[in-house]
């Protein structure tokens, strides 16, 4: 005795199986959203870009300061590399360059500092778990240069 699908069977396989093919086309052709995290990164990396660009510029126009901010610079060229954009070494160009114009003093140094601190907490509170636990590092490295330039 042979047994025959039902005609409700049949109908279902006949209707169910566009259906599931035309979601899994549908999820197919959905674009990848942007990591949100992306343009955070990159903040971050041209705060820190700009600041290991002024310590150069100030190293370079005085020995003595050179040697006085060689550690910070330093701990901006590791910022980078936690960021994902290593540097060669303390010294070598960075990123953007700088304006043409006097080497920025301590105090233009310490304040540059605070500000890469307060924008790198703000823009923690909107990173995900990861790159929060980066960026509040930064922070919290940022704000204790201004001790070591005074």
């Amino acid at each position: 005795m042979s047994v025959s699908p039902s005609r409700r069977a049949v109908l279902r396989v006949a209707l169910g199986a566009p259906l599931a093919a035309a979601c899994t086309r549908s999820a197919a052709k959905r674009p990848a959203q942007p990591d949100p995290d992306d343009a955070l990164r990159q903040a971050a990396i041209l705060r820190e870009q700009a600041l290991l660009a002024r310590y150069d510029a100030a190293a370079a126009a005085s020995p003595a300061l050179a040697a006085q901010i060689a550690a910070i610079q330093a701990e901006h060229v590791e910022h980078l590399a936690a960021l994902g954009q290593p540097v060669a070494s303390p010294g070598t160009p960075s990123g953007p360059p700088t304006a043409a114009g006097p080497p920025p003093t301590l105090a233009q140094l310490a304040a540059a500092e605070r500000a890469a601190a307060a924008e790198h907490t703000a823009d923690a509170l909107q990173a995900s778990r990861g790159l929060a636990v980066v960026l509040a590092t930064l922070a919290a490295s940022e704000a204790s240069h201004p001790v070591g330039l005074a």
